[in-house]
């Protein structure tokens, strides 16, 4: 039974290291073809882009949540940002828009929020359609609202990370621009994604979400990538994910699915925020009633 066991446990190894150094599979019609190997291209991607000194993110996030228990109505709710983003020192400027329909209404979705905002390592300005007035943010909201930006820009250098011990499990592909990725996780094992990615937070984070987290799992994730084969960058995202939610004893049900497109690296030198807005901009009030 020992040898048996040992043998067992040889070929899950050789199988495990097997598809690390698979090359990947060509798509139809591919002349640009690479030789490299999966773990090469892991590795030089986490290079390129922990080198990252600025990049451009058109993100588009679309939601539907649904409560079979209760045999509510469904809420669809789409978010789309477009975002500049230069690492050193750190600045952010973004454009986004938030629109939600429901089962009850009827005709196009309904505009929730546009916001344009202003990221600097000093302040956050910030205006909504609701306000129309730009504002700066009290220390506390603002520390918080960095680290978020941060936390969500720096995507594909977290997510290559936290997604390098499921190695073995990717699918691996390539088309003549690009090398394709793709791996999809059960619930366990996204859970422990989940929880991986909020111990990148700092603890200000972390204690901000650390209550909804309990009762938020999620039942299965896949995740697609295309890293161009010259660069080595990752230019474009998609992650789709069920997220199951606990709500006052009731279970709430949350498709998601997130693609993030990236360009221009490197390519944007600054970002200045206009005289206009840091001239026209007054205090928020603390939430916190500081």
């Amino acid at each position: 039974m020992k040898r048996i066991t040992k043998v067992l446990t040889a070929a899950a190894l050789a199988l495990s290291l097997g598809a690390c150094s698979t090359t990947a599979s060509p798509e139809a019609d591919v002349k640009n073809k690479s030789d490299l190997t999966l773990e090469q291209v892991f590795k030089n991607t986490q290079q390129a882009d922990s080198e990252l000194s600025s990049v451009h993110m058109d993100m588009e996030l679309k939601q539907t949540t649904h409560n079979e228990e209760s045999g509510e109505g469904s809420m669809d709710m789409s978010t789309t940002s477009s975002t500049d983003l230069v690492m050193d020192p750190m600045a952010m400027h973004q454009t986004s828009s938030v629109n939600m329909k429901m089962d009850e209404m009827e005709g196009n979705e309904l505009p929730v929020a546009q916001v344009e905002m202003y990221v600097t390592e000093e302040e956050i300005y910030l205006k909504d359609n609701m306000q129309n007035q730009w504002t700066t943010l009290p220390n506390e909201m603002a520390d918080l609202m960095k680290q978020s930006a941060l936390q969500e820009s720096s995507l594909p250098e977290n997510q290559l990370k936290q997604f390098e011990p499921y190695l073995d499990q990717f699918t691996f592909k390539q088309d003549d621009e690009t090398f394709i990725l793709q791996l999809t996780l059960d619930g366990d094992q996204a859970d422990k994604i989940l929880k991986e990615g909020m111990g990148m937070m700092n603890d200000e984070l972390q204690s901000t979400f650390e209550g909804a987290m309990e009762d938020m799992s999620i039942s299965s994730m896949d995740l697609k990538m295309w890293i161009d084969k010259e660069s080595f960058h990752t230019v474009k995202m998609e992650v789709q994910q069920t997220i199951e939610m606990k709500q006052n004893g009731e279970v709430v049900k949350l498709d998601q699915t997130m693609t993030s497109v990236f360009s221009k690296f490197n390519e944007i030198e600054s970002i200045e925020v206009p005289a206009e807005v840091t001239e026209s901009a007054v205090e928020m009030k603390s939430p916190f009633g500081q």
